[in-house]
């Protein structure tokens, strides 16, 4: 059985399974159980507030490697990220 976080997470729009997101693509469910123990993360909604978070700051590191245009696809896709975080609610 999963962990609770770790279906949050996969469960969740934005991060979660078919999203293409660092964390859908890249991170397995062990390594984000090791992740979130480590950092005392021990409910479902802190577990995808740290998801969130830490694909806002994949997207955010792309940046400091970007061409530079107004139209990079990096800086477009940190602008889309970045547009829904205030109407973002943890559920």
């Amino acid at each position: 059985m999963k962990d609770a976080r770790v279906r949050a997470i996969r469960r969740h729009p934005r991060v979660g399974e078919g999203s293409c997101t660092s964390i859908d693509e890249c991170w397995d469910d062990d390594a984000i159980v090791k992740t979130l123990d480590e950092l005392g993360l021990l409910t479902p909604d802190d577990a995808v507030g740290w998801a969130l978070e830490q694909e806002g700051l994949f997207l955010e590191q792309g940046l400091n490697a970007r061409w530079g245009a107004d139209d990079d696809p990096q800086l477009l896709a940190w602008k889309e990220w970045r547009e829904h975080d205030d109407e973002e609610s943890v559920a």
